[in-house]
Formats: C-alpha cells, structure tokens, sequence
C-alpha cells in the first residue's frame, strides 16, 4: 500500500519491479474485470500503471474500505 501516489486526480502505483509483460497483465485485468481506464507510462525506463482520473470515483467505491487508514492520505486526502 505505501506504493502509490495520487495524480492529477487520477493514481500512479509504482510498479517499476515488475517486467512490462507482467503489468500489462496485470492492467488487462483491471479493465476487464473492474470497468476501469488504466496505462503504462514509463518512469527511467520501468513501467508504472496509472488509473485514470475517469475511473476514480469507481475505484474509491469498491477499494477505499481495504486501503489501511494510514495510507489513505496518499490517495484522497483523508
């Protein structure tokens, strides 16, 4: 959980330990499975994900009650 920022409104999660096969992977599933907007931008040459800002309001709904309330201020503020 402490790896993830949040980015003009949408989230950045720093995957940069995983091969791009493996977020690619890991991306097809989140748009599959949960409906939301997700791409790889590459930070010095290493993939992270990034989810919309679009998709959001989706994601708070369905995982803000499993995100430990000392890490929430990364994403939201709280």
């Amino acid at each position: 959980m402490a790896y993830g920022t949040k980015s003009n409104m949408g989230l950045i999660l720093q995957t940069q330990s995983f091969t791009v096969k493996e977020v690619v992977f890991i991306i097809s599933v989140l748009i599959y499975k949960f409906n939301l907007k997700c791409s790889i931008h590459m930070q010095r040459n290493q993939p992270t994900m990034y989810i919309s800002s679009k998709s959001m309001t989706r994601f708070n709904l369905k995982y803000l009650p499993y995100i430990c309330n000392s890490m929430r201020y990364k994403l939201y503020g709280l």
